[in-house]
């Protein structure tokens, strides 16, 4: 299998407090890989330290084959693209003009948009259903929508992996299933790599093809949603009981089972 990232051996620590130590783990090219763990086990920390923000004490990160650090910002900007958990653009801005921010990896100086520019950016506003709130200001839409809008921006910046950090936190369950289906198709119509940290396990097992599953800064396992989110695994790392059960459409969901 093809990787679009692999981690080997990464340490990072925060003052005296190693957050991740001799992790090792690998993003297949091509699919969607829900990361997943309880909080403080160095979910973000990782994707963080994939993306440049954090510095490392240990360890290699390659993306596509090189070395993660041998890029420079605006080159690493074409290979990956990251929705962190807190974002926030000024209240005045439009929709139009938050997802033209996706382009900057493209953009020289001073210079205006490019035909190529303006391609992207009308594509990513349709690919999420806002073709209608382009001049619309942020501070006038929906949580929901304003999470699509910021989907916009990364599909914007058409890079080929997508990292995103708790993406549905703060959204009801509607506008959940309606981001992760429009990262689904991000991932099928696009070609994307995403990898996505999730708290709902239901959610990874649904719409993941891997799941790498953490505890206090260290892999678990790794695998298909089947293979990981077994009750034994989720009983070990979350300490809580669980049973599968299949829907009447046929597919499987995980229930915890309430003392």
């Amino acid at each position: 299998m093809e990787h679009a990232i692999t981690v080997r051996h990464l340490a990072v620590q925060r003052g005296r407090k190693t957050i991740l130590r001799d992790f090792s783990a690998a993003i297949p090219k091509g699919k969607i890989t829900a990361i997943i763990g309880p909080n403080g086990c160095g979910k973000s920390t990782f994707l963080k330290a994939v993306n440049c923000m954090i510095p490392i004490t240990g360890g290699r990160i390659d993306v596509n084959g090189r070395d993660v650090h041998a890029f420079s910002r605006k080159a690493l900007s074409r290979q990956m693209a990251f929705l962190t958990q807190s974002h926030a653009a000024p209240p005045d801005m439009t929709v139009g003009e938050l997802v033209r921010l996706g382009r900057f990896p493209y953009r020289r100086l001073l210079s205006g948009l490019t035909d190529a520019d303006k391609t992207a950016v009308k594509k990513a506003i349709e690919a999420v259903g806002l073709e209608g709130y382009t001049t619309e200001s942020m501070q006038h839409l929906s949580g929901g929508e304003q999470q699509r809008a910021w989907l916009a921006v990364l599909l914007a910046q058409e890079a080929p992996i997508l990292l995103l950090d708790e993406p549905t936190t703060y959204l009801d369950i509607q506008h959940q299933l309606r981001l992760l289906s429009l990262l689904r198709r991000a991932n099928r119509d696009w070609q994307r790599t995403v990898a996505v940290v999730l708290h709902d396990m239901n959610q990874a097992y649904q719409y993941a093809d891997e799941v790498l599953m953490m505890k206090e800064g260290q892999l678990i396992c790794a695998g298909t949603p089947e293979d990981v989110l077994t009750p034994a695994r989720l009983k070990e790392v979350f300490q809580v009981d669980v049973d599968l059960v299949t829907t009447r459409d046929g597919r499987r969901a995980i229930v915890p089972l309430v003392e």
